[in-house]
């Protein structure tokens, strides 16, 4: 029932647990988001958007790297959004990162403005993969990457707190984003954790 209960937090942190949960997520994905930045070879000037963002802490590291360019990020949680906004109140105030509540199949940005769009351990929990690759190829620049950093879809059926997760196998994401045009696809592994890299 906790694990249920969990899982179900995880997709969309809400209520009182809401702050708890997101430092749960901020500490059980430290690794695969560490690497994951490392993989992006961020430039210093760029515009980067990261989809599910839980509490910004992830977001605040890429602004360190990122202090010349423009940092992104979405949540479908308000909870997150509030908790993220708060962390990182003075690069909000300078203009230097912008957070807001979206999905990822509704993303209320222009098209062709990041450079790189990165997401970790959100993909479980898409509504419709095609939309959000879609939408993600929408707001890309041409040559933009897009980096989706998932544990291993073996790994995560032993996990009680994943049953009411959609777990994908990476052949099916590498299919969607050849059906939405993305191009250059890279896996890139790192023990259980897994990065798919493509190119707009």
């Amino acid at each position: 029932m906790f694990q249920e209960w969990l899982g179900n937090q995880l997709k969309n942190p809400t209520g009182f647990v809401s702050k708890w949960v997101g430092k749960y997520m901020e500490k059980g994905n430290y690794e695969i988001n560490n690497w994951t930045l490392s993989l992006l070879n961020i430039k210093g000037n760029e515009s980067i958007l990261e989809v599910g963002i839980g509490n910004g802490s992830t977001l605040n590291r890429v602004v360190h790297q990122n202090i010349k360019g423009k940092n992104y990020g979405i949540d479908i949680s308000k909870e997150m959004v509030k908790e993220a906004r708060k962390l990182n109140k003075n690069f909000i105030e300078t203009g230097l990162m912008d957070i807001t509540q979206s999905n990822i199949e509704d993303m209320p940005f222009n098209n062709d403005i990041f450079d790189k769009v990165y997401t970790v351990h959100t993909i479980y929990f898409w509504n419709d993969l095609d939309k959000g690759l879609n939408e993600t190829y929408r707001v890309l620049k041409q040559n933009g990457a897009l980096y989706i950093s998932i544990m291993d879809k073996s790994h995560m059926k032993k996990m009680k707190r994943t049953q009411n997760f959609n777990l994908l196998d990476r052949q099916v994401i590498e299919t969607g984003l050849e059906n939405n045009n993305f191009r250059e696809i890279i896996i890139h592994n790192k023990g259980a954790y897994l990065c798919i890299e493509a190119k707009k």
